[in-house]
This record gives structure tokens, sequence and C-alpha cells, in this order.
């Protein structure tokens, strides 16, 4: 992008579509457990592994949508995806059989790696240049609001139209909201005569072996699958968990929905705050609120307001995770093949946290509680800070002296 002006329009169509995926595809699924719990005779069990599926075949999609993208297929793929999450959920909503329902989340996988953060970042990085910073930014600002939108949204939705009538106002949005944002607004494919396309076609698969040779990469992969299992887990469980802590429905609700302001208020921290600390010392401070976090939730008191503070320590950390995980690759391997890298790092993430929401429910049939699930979440998030730090002493031993200009320059 030549000029120095924010396309705000393009920013912030883009930002609301990916806000309406989240809240109707990630957060909303966890209010649909307890009814078609009731309706169909499914447990918790088999209705977190459908979810698990997703984001494990999400994980298979991640590096062929960022190449597509950086090859100039934006529109296409994120268009598609919108489309494709309003025709699964009109089928979830008159699903009899859970092998169908099987599939039918099988499928959502496709969606998800199409439409949620990894792809919009992508497709700012190619229109905004040395603008993406400050459109990423702005972009998880508006996502954040994800579950404060759609978890009470869809509360009421089922409450007053059932389940299956609520899942018809979600694909609705996307297919009326979303879907028309990525035809309209995403700018359309390169023509394949252009020098620059052929020029991509040939420099993203080197730079992506380039990429995969580094330990520091690895150490960071690990790192975000850690923070990751947390971050996909946790949501589907977090209104069960606080119940059997002793909150009410609504309560637990209100807590949840605290998450989705905290996010939006750590990432206005970060990008007022990461001047002062850049942006791997706001990796550290982003990690540390997430241990800090889990380990004040065995310590409340059954019922406790204090709640809150959980809440907004745990929204805080993953807000602000979301753009470290977008900017800090660049400084680290490099800018060139953004959209790939990006897929490169979601791949083995997406791949490993599918088995969260399975992993957490399966714990808490075990124990018989979710006190396990807090104690592993806890551990994980200590792990997840070791590694970004192993990444840092990587870099400053010298392993990436190679590395390219941050994003923005």
């Amino acid at each position: 992008m030549s000029s120095s002006r924010m396309p705000w329009g393009f920013v912030s169509a883009l930002s609301l579509s990916v806000l309406i995926s989240y809240g109707t595809i990630f957060y909303a699924f966890a209010l649909f457990i307890e009814p078609m719990s009731r309706e169909l005779g499914w447990d918790k069990t088999e209705l977190t592994a459908a979810y698990s599926l997703a984001l494990g075949t999400s994980a298979f999609f991640a590096v062929p949508v960022g190449r597509l993208i950086d090859l100039g297929y934006g529109r296409t793929v994120m268009t598609g995806g919108s489309i494709l999450a309003a025709v699964l959920m009109l089928a979830w909503s008159q699903v009899e059989s859970y092998l169908v329902f099987i599939l039918i989340w099988a499928a959502f996988g496709l969606s998800m790696s199409t439409v949620f953060y990894e792809p919009g970042f992508a497709v700012l990085a190619r229109r905004l240049g040395f603008l993406t910073r400050r459109g990423i930014t702005f972009m998880t600002l508006v996502g954040g609001f994800a579950s404060t939108v759609f978890i009470p949204l869809t509360h009421l939705l089922i409450e007053h139209l059932g389940w299956r009538h609520a899942l018809l106002v979600l694909a609705a949005f996307n297919l009326f909201v979303c879907a028309v944002v990525h035809a309209v607004f995403i700018p359309p494919a390169l023509k394949k005569s252009s020098p620059s396309h052929a020029e991509e076609h040939r420099a993203l698969p080197q730079n992506a072996r380039r990429v995969l040779l580094k330990a520091s990469f690895w150490c960071f992969v690990v790192s975000s699958v850690l923070q990751g299992l947390i971050a996909a887990g946790l949501p589907i469980h977090l209104i069960p968990l606080l119940t059997e802590k002793g909150y009410s429905l609504e309560m637990a609700v209100i807590a949840f929905s605290i998450i989705g302001p905290a996010q939006v208020a750590g990432r206005m921290a970060m990008a007022l705050g990461e001047r002062a600390f850049g942006m791997k010392g706001t990796g550290i401070v982003t990690l540390g609120l997430g241990v800090l976090a889990f380990g004040l939730l065995p310590m409340l008191p059954s019922g406790s307001w204090l709640v809150a503070a959980f809440a907004v320590l745990f929204g805080a950390s993953n807000g602000m995770m979301t753009i470290v995980r977008a900017l800090l690759p660049p400084e680290l391997f490099g800018r060139e093949g953004y959209g790939t890298v990006q897929g490169m790092i979601a791949m083995p993430v997406r791949l490993t946290t599918a088995a969260a929401p399975f992993l957490f429910g399966a714990l808490w049939a075990w124990s018989g509680s979710y006190s396990t699930v807090m104690i592993l979440c806890l551990g994980m998030s200590l792990l997840s800070l070791g590694f970004f730090l192993a990444v840092l002493l990587l870099q400053k031993g010298g392993e990436n002296s190679e590395n390219s200009l941050a994003l923005d320059g």
C-alpha cells in the first residue's frame, strides 16, 4: 500500500467480520452444550469431542490458507469460509444423529481456518504494508468483544427461541454480514501475469524451509501450543467449572463476559506500553499474567465476586497473546511470506490444542471435579512462559542475526 492513510472502512469491516466469526463459531458453542445434552442425550465429553475435531481439522488447512492469501486470494478464501459456516449452522440446527453432528464439526475446521484471526491478519498484512501493526491491533481490539457480545446474545437466543432456532440466527450473521463484508471489502486476487505474484510463488517455500530449521521457531511453537491448550480448552468448560465451584449460572455467565473487555483492555495497555517493553518484553508480561490467573483461581472462595479478578487476568493474557503471535514472528523470523509463516505456526498449535476441550472434559470425568483441570492450566502456563524465555535466549545468542526488519519496519 503506497498511501500513508489507513483505510479505516476496510479495516473496520474486516474486524467486525472476525468478531462475528469468533462469537458465533468459537464462543457460542459452550452455550449449546447443556440444551443439546438435555434434548439429545449426548454427554459433555461427546459434545466437546466434536468441537475438538473441528480444531484438529482446521490445522490441516492453516498453511494452504495462509499460502493462498499470500498469493492474493483472500477474498475467495474468507467469503467461502463464511458461507460454509452459515451452511453448517443450518445443518447443525436440524441435527438428530451424533454421526452427522461429528461430520458437521469436522467441516467446521475448514471454516475456522478461513475466518479467524490468522487469515484476517494475513489479509491486513497484504493490503496495509507498513500500517499492518496498527491494523492488527485495531482488529484484535474489536475481536476482543466477541465473547462479550455473543455469549449473552446466544444465551438470550437459546432461552427465547430454543437452541435450534438460535443457530439459524447465528447462521444469518455469517451469511448476511461476514460473507458480504469479505466479498465487498477484500481486494480481488492478483492476475497470474503479475510479476509480484510470480516472485511470491518462488520465494515463500524457501522462506518456510529456512524458518523450520530454527530452534527458536520450535520453542515459540511449543510456547504457543501450551498457551493455546488453555485458550482453546478452558472457554468451553469455564461456565460448568465455575458453577461446580459454587457460582450461580448468572454469575458464571457474567464472569465469562468479563473476559472480552479484559482482552480489549490488555490489548489497549499493550498498544500504549509496547514502546517501553518491546514486543519480546510484552510477551513475558503476557504469559506472566496467565500464570497469575491460574495461581489465583484455586484460592478463590466459592461464589466470590473475586472471580472477576481471574477473568480480568485470563482475558488480558489471552488478548495480548493474540497480538504477540501476530507481530513477534516477523521480528523473529522475517516478514517474507507472512501468511504462510503464520499458517506454519497455527498448524501445530491447532492440531495439538484440538484435544484441549476433550482433554479437559475427560479429566473432569476421571477426577470427578475441575480441580485437576485448574492444576493442569497452572502447570501449562508456567511451561509456556519457560519456552518463551528460551526463544529470547536463543535470539540473544545470535541464532537469527540474519532476520529481516519487523513488520512495520
